[in-house]
């Protein structure tokens, strides 16, 4: 224990020591968890010996003083504290101090490098004698982990025909670095008009290895061959927020059909609100020059929007050498879609020199922005008896990308009878949230009950626009059937001696009819029954005390004596 003792008190004493020669401090090792550290450098340090990496070196300037060995081995008398002292450099300027023991760790204080001493002579080494004292501590060295972001660009073909074909694009960000990229952004830039995908991408973290994002752009109609670029960036942070950046290109070549002298363009409104209207522009050109007869040129318009004009989408138009013909009408939003509703390609059908070609436009997205309200009820259960409580839950929830006014109202059959609760609320509800309201019921029918459907009224935007209506599921409940139970109890048969004098006649009564009462056998005859029960039952069933009835009581009078009852009561006479 006094070796111990004095293995911690040597430990202090260096501390001191070191803090009053002039070094700038000493520190613990710091835990910032999300550091992350590149492979280092390492090697077994003795006094004064020195390790570096890039700008910083470390020095060993302090290890447990000697001790005196055991009396019997060569060993010290009691174990050794192990620790290292070391001196810490950046570009050959004292920065910090610290003492370390066997597998702890210090982080320097801007966080950009971290020593630890992996191994160092166990306790009972006989370096720390006085007769043999070398220590020695084993430092490794490593500096904070970075990301390194780089981006490719790649596209299936490098040239492209101008009839509407698909430019297929893989954009792959790799990490190449030693630590995360957080908080990473992609950007993409082209002239190329896209057809699926996105041009914007953001990661919360992007790991050490790659991602990859597809998008498909559509080769526009030309005249003439021209290139296209695709520029890719992205930009990154470290944990210290320092930014990353990185960039790539790809150029593609798109030629035009050297047999088709016609182009058709379809443009439209980039983004409207659901209560508005987008107008869709046709642009067809004739290129050569030659007129073109009876050119035939349809559209088309997706579910997802109401034409507004009655008249159809099918022209037919002469053009002129290296004449136009242009068109706008207007089309409805039925539905919201933040990601874009795709507009289809615009056909124009023509013959030249005999020869029939179709040209395809290229297609065109619009972003849609509103509510959309989505209306669910449910039951806290489907099967009940007759006159139970149900509770009744409606749920309208805004999947769209803007908020509006709700106003959510459901009714009850004439079987059905409100017992707490509103039917009805109305609400501002945001994008992505929802509400709900509850009641309760009392059912009063025999067969299944239909609960009609719940509506919804909203607006288009906000409080603005035409009203839209939306209905819930129905919800049937079933009525459980009643367990009726119908077995009567049976009547032992009784048989009556022969009377050997005729009875003095008695005025009879009319016989009261009893009421059946519908009784399980398994409730009247039980094995385990005392007997002085049982006798009580047969009593009750025979009518042996039933003197109030003169017939039934005569009648069954023999019966009660042939079982041996004696307490049957005398006739009465009249």
């Amino acid at each position: 224990m006094n070796m111990v003792k004095k293995s911690h008190d040597l430990i202090k004493w260096a501390m001191i020591t070191l803090i009053l020669s002039g070094f700038i401090t000493i520190a613990l090792a710091l835990d910032n968890p999300g550091l992350q550290w590149a492979p280092g450098v390492s090697a077994k340090l003795q006094r004064d010996g020195i390790l570096s990496l890039g700008e910083y070196s470390v020095k060993a300037v302090m290890f447990p003083a000697p001790v005196e060995h055991d009396k019997y081995l060569d060993a010290p008398a009691e174990p050794v504290e192990q620790f290292v002292g070391l001196n810490i450099s950046k570009n050959g300027i004292l920065i910090n101090t610290t003492i370390l023991r066997l597998g702890e760790s210090f982080i320097t204080p801007d966080n950009e490098l971290q020593i630890t001493a992996r191994d160092m002579p166990s306790k009972d080494s006989s370096v720390w004698l006085f007769e043999s004292y070398a220590p020695w501590a084993k430092i490794e060295l490593n500096q904070r982990g970075k990301p390194e972001l780089a981006i490719s660009v790649e596209t299936d073909k490098d040239e492209y025909a101008s009839a509407a074909t698909d430019i297929v694009t893989v954009v792959t960000i790799r990490n190449t670095g030693t630590a995360d990229a957080f908080n990473v952004d992609m950007n993409i830039k082209t002239d190329l008009p896209i057809k699926r995908g996105s041009l914007k991408f953001h990661y919360d973290s992007v790991k050490i290895g790659s991602a990859a994002e597809t998008i498909t752009f559509s080769s526009p109609i030309i005249t003439e061959k021209k290139s296209y670029d695709i520029v890719a960036n992205v930009t990154g942070y470290d944990v210290k927020e320092l930014p990353y950046t990185a960039e790539s290109q790809k150029t593609v070549s798109v030629l035009p059909d050297p047999q088709v002298s016609l182009s058709i363009k379809k443009s439209a409104t980039e983004r409207v609100y659901l209560k508005d209207f987008a107008i869709v522009s046709l642009s067809v050109k004739n290129n050569a020059n030659y007129d073109l007869k009876n050119v035939s040129i349809t559209d088309y318009v997706p579910k997802e929007f109401n034409q507004t004009n009655n008249f159809t989408l099918h022209w037919v138009t002469d053009l002129p050498a290296m004449g136009d013909w242009d068109f706008h009408y207007l089309i409805k939003p039925q539905v919201p879609d933040k990601d874009g509703i795709t507009l289809p390609s615009a056909v124009a059908e023509f013959t030249q020199k005999n020869e029939s070609y179709t040209v395809k436009s290229n297609e065109v997205g619009v972003v849609v922005y509103g509510p959309s309200i989505v209306l669910s009820k449910k039951s806290d259960v489907s099967e009940i008896n007759q006159n139970d409580i149900v509770t009744v839950t409606v749920v309208a929830r805004n999947t769209g990308s803007t908020p509006t006014r709700v106003t959510i109202r459901d009714a009850v059959p004439q079987e059905v009878t409100i017992v707490s609760g509103n039917t009805s609320t109305e609400e501002y509800l945001e994008p992505n949230n929802e509400v709900s309201f509850s009641y309760t019921i009392k059912i009063n029918s025999e067969q299944p009950v239909i609960l009609p459907r719940a509506t919804a009224e909203y607006f288009e935007l906000g409080s603005k626009g035409a009203k839209i209506s939306t209905e819930s599921q129905e919800l049937e409940l079933k009525i459980k059937s009643p367990e009726v139970i119908t077995t009567e109890a049976p009547v032992p048969e009784i048989t009556t001696p022969a009377p050997t004098q005729a009875p003095t006649p008695v005025p009879t009564e009319p016989e009261i009819k009893q009421p059946t009462k519908t009784v399980n056998q398994s409730d009247l005859i039980n094995p385990n029954m005392p007997s002085a029960e049982i006798d009580s039952l047969l009593n009750s069933l025979l009518g042996c005390n039933d003197s109030g009835n003169t017939s039934r009581f005569i009648a069954a009078s023999a019966g009660c004596k042939f079982y041996g009852f004696n307490n049957v009561s005398s006739i009465p006479m009249e």
